[in-house]
């Protein structure tokens, strides 16, 4: 173990040295690092600060990080120990999409299920991007791989960064659709123009379960006023039965529009959150910026890749099948090959492998 830990550090040193790291007012925020000498623990060390970017970048090219992590919160002291002593300014709202949080139909597979988990987090952000744009006006906003499972969005508007953790909180629940108060709030008003195009579609594709004269009669009724109606959710123009109907899709509609969110990351205004264009130490990637056109076409199996394809030596202690880079890989416990840097230290991030025979 003790050569696979010098080996993480010289890879993740020679990376950090040419890496580009830029943080909106650096000497305001507190800074943690996990040591890579304390693999396999995880020990945060915490309330760190570095008066400018040089200042920070010198000590992670010093001491390369397994993971480095920065607080949301700007601080009148963030090198203090205690929270109370930092002096709270601002800070960020952050919004975490991770696949912990998304409910999908796993295969046993912990790579295909890991690929799978980030299409669908990537239409997540997607949303969320949208919904933050379209919905509360956001104009700042950086969008960042998280460098393993999901990804982060951080907003710095003004307006937001001010917000305390019960203001944050109602924000939470108009995302994630909690604690609907009523059909004429805004959340309620979003289920309703969702149902009416619902119902519309399920009446097209005969999927209600009503007569053929009653589906007919109702998709007579439904024209443009009525839709209209039942829209802004004004149900009285309904039927008990096509009521009935409409608060089935109105309630299929919650789960539609609800966007699986990390819900204390973005509440917290002391959260700490992983420093963009840093490693994850669970899979040498990096956590990457990324641009809203770029999200569609980005794979971090490709994209997020740190390292070159020197061939390295490894031991492997697990199994594993998967496709990093441009090549698949299948190996078994007790195998001793070859890899490329990328996948070796991908697999030695993952715990399946060690560095060396």
């Amino acid at each position: 173990m003790e050569i696979t830990k010098a080996y993480l550090q010289k890879k993740f040193g020679e990376y950090y040295e040419r890496a580009k790291i830029e943080v909106r007012e650096c000497a305001m925020r507190e800074w943690a690092f996990v040591p890579i000498n304390a693999i396999p623990n995880f020990v945060m060390h915490r309330h760190l600060s570095f008066s400018s970017e040089r200042e920070l970048k010198t000590y992670i090219t010093s001491i390369p990080p397994l993971h480095a992590y920065h607080s949301s919160a700007y601080y009148e002291r963030p090198g203090e120990n205690k929270m109370e002593d930092k002096g709270w300014i601002k800070a960020d709202l952050i919004f975490d999409i991770d696949a912990d949080h998304i409910p999908f139909k796993k295969t046993g597979n912990e790579f295909q299920d890991m690929k799978k988990s980030l299409e669908i987090a990537k239409k997540e952000i997607r949303r969320l991007y949208e919904i933050l744009e379209r919905d509360f006006g956001v104009k700042d906003m950086n969008l960042v791989f998280s460098g393993s499972r999901g990804y982060h969005i951080h907003v710095h508007d003004r307006e937001f960064l001010i917000l305390d953790s019960a203001e944050r909180r109602e924000i939470v629940n108009y995302i994630t659709l909690n604690r609907i108060s009523s059909k004429n709030s805004t959340q309620g008003l979003r289920l309703c123009r969702c149902a009416a195009k619902l119902m519309l579609l399920k009446l097209k594709k005969k999927e209600v379960k009503m007569r053929k004269d009653s589906i007919k009669r109702l998709s007579k009724k439904l024209n443009r006023m009525t839709l209209e109606r039942i829209s802004s959710c004004d149900t009285s123009v309904l039927t008990k039965k096509e009521k009935i109907i409409f608060e089935d899709c109105y309630n299929s509609c919650i789960e539609l529009m609800r966007i699986h969110i990390d819900e204390p990351v973005t509440a917290d205004t002391h959260r700490l959150i992983r420093l963009a264009n840093s490693l994850h130490g669970k899979t040498g990637f990096v956590v990457k910026p990324l641009n809203l056109d770029e999200l569609d076409d980005f794979d971090p199996f490709r994209d997020a890749l740190a390292f070159e394809d020197e061939k390295v030596k490894v031991r492997c202690l697990k199994p594993a099948k998967l496709r990093i880079g441009d090549i698949e890989i299948k190996v078994k416990p007790g195998e001793k090959t070859r890899l490329p840097e990328f996948a070796a230290i991908f697999l030695i991030c993952r715990g399946i492998a060690l560095y060396g025979h």
